[in-house]
């Protein structure tokens, strides 16, 4: 049975799958339908003759990959098997399989390819992971697998995105090289080999490559503003005629650091001169509010294509633009609107809460939980479950409890040749000599007795630690609940006397985890970890939210409450809010939208304003504007309370630059600091929805 194509597409979608060009650049706006005008242009290639193993379909993600073949089957009958459609690493195993020199490879997942560079470190030199100076195995392979992905010579990435780690640069080109030996020995593969290898293999055997050039007469891409240069050139191998129909939005171009560049979808014309560009702007998502605060977003660049996004919802309101007072007012806001959305109708799983970082979530999160609201979070793990904030409370809850053996575990076990077992023995001597001393065990941590029982390749990262662990406990009795001073070691740390600082207290919870980060820990994330700069920020902010508490019992227990929280299983579909990143967002839709932190500093972040350039930033807002329906929150805290060595301090915060530059008439305001002094009964209204999907 014919397609009526005509009467299925609307116009711009119907011009952009009958295009008779070899090349085609689709620039498919925020919910216009870029799924649906893929898979109507694969059925109107079936309808033409095409034959099914001629068309390659390349996505990002398997569940895009599956969804658009299975509409394909449903639309055409033509079984999704025939096709080659998938992921670029699943189309390049397949294809390595069939032509590569040694075919029943196996797939390395992340944690063995990790293992086994690790491996590969070792085997070149056994003492590099020892010292604490050099990075980690995984950060060293980021920085390999950032260097493979951009095809870009690892002393470039390095002088570029890893400054810090220069002099590393000649020793990590011999363990990549070892690392490559290992994985030829082994006839194993891990993610990046799939690209590469699969391109250097069309490289080095042009008849392979012919090959695939005559049988793809017709290579459709998703999402093309975000390959990479590996993915690009394995595109030009295979499509050398330009028979490419590219699908993207230059406007949500926001993975510039996974490698992906805007150049690629910005200069495709004139890479492929054939090229017929067509714009797809009508909107099935949100409302015409939505949509012309979206437009106002300067996000066209001289070099970019300009869109404007057309709404075919009936009219509805204008996107609320809400002054806080600060981070927990803006949570107390968000909360309480969502009660109210919540007697209108929605189910809290239409209500997502988008942010710049995770750390912006944290008072939403406490708020959450103590409304016994559910809720699901797709940026990784719940804020107060990540490893960094966990070490940092596990430092907190051994200065107040020293008989927790997992805190003291947790933070013992970063140091290398440190095992449970080890560190479970160093503090039971600590705690038997504390005993038999009749002294308090903070006192005792670098007796002699105690550093004999310290291996000695840890005796460099224990000389640190102990010191910090001292410090806090002395510093820290005005939030402990005893109240108690410890009496002065004056002669504790004689090794370490020009680092002695003076006993006395902190003036905050916040100032405590700023000594943690800047005395000991900064230096363990610098090497553990590739985005270790983000990881400091989640902490310094992390110090900033607890202020607010009086002693660490409190803040302890509040955060024990949090994670046990996380720790319940949460499956998707659940009825819960959704709490996300913007990028875990990007592809996603909700009735109601909430956007937190919109400051100078922390969105456009504070790294992008200082290196001149926020465009990717701005295009990052854009995304999370678009992904709302209905109803849209724009939330702008006015002052922040900020963690100093010597307590803490408020400071006023400046409007996000990305409100500023929409005109007034596309939004309205509501100042809830005002609100907030009077009684508080704000709630907007449903007077007929236009939500076609309730």
């Amino acid at each position: 049975m014919a397609i009526a194509f005509e009467q299925e597409l609307n116009e711009e979608q119907y011009a952009a799958i009958n295009s008779q060009s070899p090349t085609n650049l689709i620039l498919a706006g925020a919910g216009t339908g870029k799924t649906r005008t893929l898979t109507y242009r694969v059925a109107w290639l079936l309808e033409r003759g095409v034959t099914p193993e001629s068309i390659l379909l390349l996505t990002f993600t398997n569940k895009a990959a599956k969804e658009m073949l299975q509409r394909v089957e449903f639309l055409t009958g033509v079984s999704s098997y025939s096709f080659y459609g998938g992921t670029f690493h699943h189309i390049c195993q397949r294809l390595l399989r069939r032509h590569g020199e040694n075919p029943n490879f196996v797939i390395l997942d992340e944690d063995d390819s990790l293992a086994l560079f690790n491996d590969a470190i070792k085997s070149v030199s056994v003492d590099f992971t020892k010292n604490k100076n050099n990075p980690s195995a995984r950060v060293l392979y980021e920085v390999v697998s950032f260097s493979r992905n951009t095809m870009r010579p690892l002393i470039n990435v390095i002088e570029d995105k890893y400054a810090y780690m220069i002099d590393h640069g000649e020793m990590l080109k011999i363990f990549t090289s070892r690392y490559e030996a290992i994985k030829t020995e082994q006839n194993v593969m891990d993610y990046d080999d799939l690209l590469c290898n699969f391109v250097q293999l069309l490289q080095d055997k042009p008849e392979v490559a012919e090959y695939y050039n005559q049988q793809f007469r017709h290579i459709l891409v998703d999402e093309y503003q975000d390959t990479n240069p590996i993915q690009l050139k394995m595109i030009d191998l295979i499509a050398k005629h330009g028979q490419i129909f590219a699908v993207g939005d230059d406007a949500q171009c926001i993975y510039t650091w996974r490698g992906a560049n805007i150049k690629s979808i910005i200069e495709f014309p004139k890479k492929y001169p054939q090229t017929k560009v067509t714009k797809v702007q009508v909107n099935y998502r949100s409302t015409p509010e939505i949509l012309d605060f979206a437009n106002a977003i300067p996000v066209s660049e001289k070099l970019e294509y300009t869109k404007v996004l057309k709404s075919t919802k009936h009219p509805f309101r204008k996107p609320l633009v809400v002054s806080v007072l600060d981070m927990r007012q803006q949570a107390n806001f968000v909360v309480k609107r969502m009660m109210g959305l919540r007697g209108e109708g929605y189910l809290y799983s239409e209500i997502a809460v988008l942010y710049r970082a995770h750390y912006q979530s944290m008072e939403l999160q406490m708020e959450l939980t103590r409304a016994n609201i559910p809720y699901t979070i797709t940026s990784g793990v719940r804020f107060f479950e990540q490893a960094h904030i966990k070490d940092i409370v596990a430092f907190l809850r051994f200065v107040i409890n020293p008989q927790d053996k997992r805190a003291f575990i947790r933070i013992m076990c970063r140091f290398p040749k440190i095992g449970e077992k080890t560190a479970e023995r160093i503090l039971l001597a600590l705690q038997q000599l504390a005993e038999i001393t009749h002294q308090h065990l903070f006192s005792l941590l670098a007796s002699e007795e105690i550093v004999k029982k310290i291996p000695t390749a840890v005796l460099e990262y224990w000389w640190p630690f102990a010191r910090v662990l001292h410090r806090l406990y002395d510093g820290s009795f005005n939030f402990r609940n005893e109240g108690q001073k410890l009496q002065p070691s004056e002669d504790l740390f004689t090794y370490a006397q020009e680092k002695q600082t003076e006993k006395v207290p902190f003036e905050s919870i916040g100032a405590m985890i700023l000594f943690i980060l800047e005395d000991e820990y900064v230096e363990y994330l610098r090497k553990t970890y590739a985005n270790w700069q983000t990881r400091c920020d989640d902490v310094e902010n992390f110090a900033n939210f607890c202020n607010k508490f009086r002693s660490l019992s409190e803040l302890i227990q509040q955060v024990t409450l949090l994670q046990s929280e996380s720790s319940k299983e949460n499956t998707e579909g659940t009825e819960g809010i959704r709490l996300s990143t913007i990028h875990q967002a990007k592809g996603l839709e909700f009735s109601v939208v909430f956007i937190l932190g919109l400051n100078e500093s922390s969105f456009p972040l504070q790294r992008a304003i200082n290196e001149g350039d926020v465009n990717e930033e701005r295009r990052l807002f854009y995304v999370a504007v678009t992904r709302a329906r209905q109803e849209l929150y724009l939330c702008v805290p006015y002052q922040a309370v900020f963690s100093g060595k010597k307590g803490y301090y408020a400071t006023l915060l400046q409007p996000s630059r990305f409100i500023g530059e929409i005109g007034q008439g596309f939004f309205e305001t509501l100042d809830f600091i005002k609100k907030t002094n009077a009684s508080f009964s704000y709630t907007r209204r449903w007077s007929g929805r236009s939500d076609s999907n309730r």
